[in-house]
């Protein structure tokens, strides 16, 4: 049952405040607000029957009304749009007259300055008192069915219910709103005796739970509830034990902050900041590792035969002689750069003596011979 509502919601976007093509013009200031509020609780009071409600900015640490503008419509039911920077709520009278053709959406700026966005068609949206804006959707509870009504600017179907379910066995409560990062919707509850008590209801699965919370009186009528930015405190107003402010923990225990004097109606909604996306922690890109370069293959050397030059000659060195010293390295280089020197015997002169001797007796031994002839032809 509820979870087909879940399916039906967008899964992001921004919440609506623009008008079909006939109802944008008159509404077109309403785009962006530049009086934005800076976060903290807001509620709507209606003290009188028939009168104007009043817009009151609340200090959610002691409870303390902050500021405090005349509306000029009565309004209950309302929430507040992140996206246009203003309220989104339901409208039954203006300037004390009734608007007459079931209630009328509108949207309140932080300043107090109301526009009238039109009707539902489809549904009497005066008599929803419980309201809270998630997912570009106002979220009514309207005769015991939770209604959707598109609030997206632009949207085909804005101000057009796109969703009703039934909500059967719910308990008795005057406001709701979504907690962040929870998704469900949560309500306070009183039963006459015994504490109040905290209600959720999970969107997703349709389970209703319930838990006692200490501290709140269990005979009042907290008509007014809504989450700080966190979702760690629920704010709760009792309309019927003088205005009493609490601040609700989810474990189930409560502070009275304040009390003024009894409302006859009354609403609220937190100026939430705009959701920031969580933050992730991208790792570092790894560089691309530069792709190997290729060495170029060098051939092994081609080994080249080795050419064998003849060595040079060795020169004979002369021999040593008794009387002189042994050659130096350097002489011994030259040396064996010049040519090889002939070396002649010494000469012996008893050779020479012979050679003379013979010489001799061979011109002695001729000369005779020549002399013989001569003789014997002078003594013929």
């Amino acid at each position: 049952m509820i979870a087909s509502l879940a399916a039906s919601l967008p899964a992001a976007g921004a919440l609506a405040l623009a008008a079909p093509a006939a109802a944008v013009r008159p509404h077109a200031a309403l785009a962006t607000d530049t009086s934005r509020c800076t976060g903290g609780l807001y509620q709507v009071h209606t003290v009188r029957k028939h009168h104007s409600s009043r817009l009151v900015a609340v200090d959610p640490d002691t409870g303390r009304t902050r500021s405090a503008t005349h509306l000029d419509h009565t309004v209950n039911a309302v929430g507040y749009d992140v996206a246009r920077h203003v309220f989104i709520g339901v409208a039954t009278r203006r300037n004390g007259h009734p608007i007459g053709d079931g209630g009328h959406i509108v949207a309140i700026t932080p300043a107090g300055e109301t526009r009238d966005l039109g009707r539902v068609p489809s549904a009497p949206v005066s008599r929803a008192y419980v309201a809270a804006i998630a997912k570009g959707r106002l979220l009514l509870l309207l005769e015991g069915d939770l209604v959707a009504v598109d609030v997206r600017p632009g949207s085909a179907s804005f101000l057009r219910v796109v969703s009703r379910r039934s909500l059967p066995h719910l308990p008795s409560f005057g406001d709701w709103d979504v907690r962040p990062g929870d998704g469900a919707l949560y309500a306070v509850s009183t039963r006459g005796r015994g504490p109040s008590r905290l209600v959720r209801v999970d969107l997703a699965t349709g389970a209703v739970t319930e838990r006692p919370v200490d501290g709140l009186p269990g005979h009042g009528f907290f008509g007014a509830v809504a989450f700080d930015d966190a979702g760690q405190h629920l704010y709760a107003t009792d309309n019927h034990n003088g205005g009493a402010l609490y601040r609700i923990t989810m474990d189930g225990t409560a502070t009275r902050l304040t009390r003024g004097r009894g409302l006859l109606g009354s609403d609220a909604a937190w100026c939430r900041t705009a959701p920031r996306p969580p933050a992730t922690t991208t790792p570092p890109a790894k560089p691309t590792p530069a792709p190997p370069r290729r060495q170029a293959v060098v051939p092994p050397p081609v080994p080249r035969p080795a050419i064998r030059r003849p060595s040079p000659p060795a020169a004979t060195p002369p021999p040593a002689s008794p009387s002189l010293a042994s050659p130096s390295p350097a002489g011994i280089v030259k040396a064996a750069r010049k040519r090889p020197a002939v070396v002649e015997p010494p000469r012996d002169h008893r050779t020479t003596t012979v050679r003379f001797g013979i010489v001799l007796l061979v011109l002695g031994l001729g000369g005779a011979a020549f002399a013989k002839p001569v003789t014997r032809i002078g003594k013929r």
